[in-house]
């Protein structure tokens, strides 16, 4: 193509670009605008993100959001969190077992929602932190957890539990918080816990409750047996939660037995596998991690309350200020209601002022129309008796001259 002809085309394949572009935002602005009330249902606020997150957070990190979001007093809603703390109550803890051959078991804890009028549904899992290894593996022969009596090691009912390899303390575990849209229908329910609703001076376990609960459990060092083990750490936290607060136990799975539990370690530095007992090791762990969860409580307690306190002085200085601010005002307007007085009299006093002098004025006017009605009237009686004393003189002359005449007619008739 030839300069001159590609100079010539230019003007067209502008206008196509800009038809183009302009095509393309018109069908950006029109999906944009379409799929803005769909996408507005699925933005979740702030605080409720917080305390049923939508993602998979650690058990700390939720525990710990949940704390600073309740112990907030920056924030003007801070008041209106807390109130809904104590709404969210826990009303149940079941305890599930996995129906695949690893027997992954968790929690998940039906939490009561009145200010949305639902339960939530929040499943509390420890796996390890292993990329593509969701839980302990264990030999198939050796998946049944419980056993009837502390007499039974067989094959189909062993409590002896080994690993497929040596457990290294240096490979953590990932304790993590899902929220399901419902209840699992496929696992097999372990234990199903009830727990009373507040009453007087009992009250019910809520989320945060839950939450520390779960975070003394996931803080607890004194468990070296099983490292990142899921049953461990699903029992300490249906226990522990047991150990507080009132509950009714309205479902056990009848072929388990929960007080005979025997389970397969490695040895210390053998690596050889015995035997023992883990009942009252289970006692004195749960004691440790309820003492745990009661400190945790305690401290988190008092940052609560010390929040409600500054969010209280705060609203108390607000109130001084505000009636401060009121007095201010209100002594501004007597200030100008009496300028506005003080004003009006000032220009009622004019008006009298002016008033008076037009009044002397128009006094001053009557008196002078008075004077010279007086002048008028002294100048109209001398004038009347100027007049008297020439018609007087006129008479006199009149007289005069009849009775001169009349003199020189008798003397003519003599």
């Amino acid at each position: 193509m030839s300069p001159a002809a590609y100079l010539r085309l230019q003007p067209k394949l502008q206008r196509l670009r800009s038809l183009n572009l302009s095509s393309f935002k018109n069908t950006k602005h029109i999906l944009k605008a379409s799929a803005e009330p769909i996408l507005r249902a699925f933005r979740i606020p702030q605080a409720e993100n917080t305390e049923f997150p939508r993602s998979r957070p650690t058990i700390l990190d939720w525990a710990n959001n949940l704390i600073s979001h309740y112990a907030a007093y920056d924030d003007v809603d801070s008041h209106t969190r807390r109130r809904r703390m104590g709404t969210l109550t826990v009303k149940e803890l079941r305890w599930y077992k996995g129906a695949d051959d690893v027997g992954h078991e968790y929690v998940v804890a039906i939490i009561a929602d009145p200010q949305h009028g639902c339960e939530r549904f929040v499943r509390l899992d420890r796996a390890r932190d292993d990329p593509g290894v969701d839980v302990i593996a264990f030999p198939p022969s050796h998946r049944n957890r419980y056993a009837r009596s502390t007499a039974s090691f067989s094959s189909s009912q062993s409590s002896l539990s080994f690993y497929d390899e040596p457990v290294d303390s240096g490979v953590g575990c990932l304790d993590a918080i899902w929220v399901l849209h419902e209840l699992p229908q496929a696992e097999r329910l372990v234990e199903r816990s009830v727990f009373r609703g507040t009453h007087g001076e009992y009250w019910a376990p809520t989320l945060l409750d839950l939450a520390l609960v779960c975070r003394a459990v996931h803080e607890n060092n004194n468990y070296h047996m099983w490292p990142r083990q899921c049953m461990w750490f699903s029992t300490m936290i249906v226990r522990v939660m047991q150990v507080q607060f009132r509950h009714q136990v309205t479902h056990r799975d009848s072929s388990l037995s929960f007080q005979d539990w025997m389970i397969g370690i490695l040895g210390d530095g053998t690596g050889s596998c015995k035997a023992q007992e883990i009942y009252k090791e289970q006692e004195r762990v749960t004691f440790d991690v309820v003492l745990g969860y009661k400190a945790l409580r305690d401290d988190v307690t008092i940052q609560i309350e010390e929040a409600e306190d500054r969010v209280t002085r705060y609203k108390e200085q607000h109130v001084i200020a505000d009636e401060a601010v009121a007095q201010r005002d209100e002594a501004a307007a007597l200030a100008a209601a009496a300028a506005a007085s003080s004003v009006e009299a000032t220009a009622r006093a004019a008006e009298a002022a002016a008033r008076a002098a037009d009044a002397e004025a128009r006094a001053e006017k009557e008196a002078r129309l008075r004077e010279e009605a007086e002048e008028r009237a002294h100048d109209e009686a001398r004038k009347n008796a100027m007049s008297e004393r020439e018609m007087r003189e006129l008479r006199r002359r009149l007289e005069e001259l009849e009775s001169s005449s009349r003199s020189r007619g008798r003397r003519r008739m003599s």
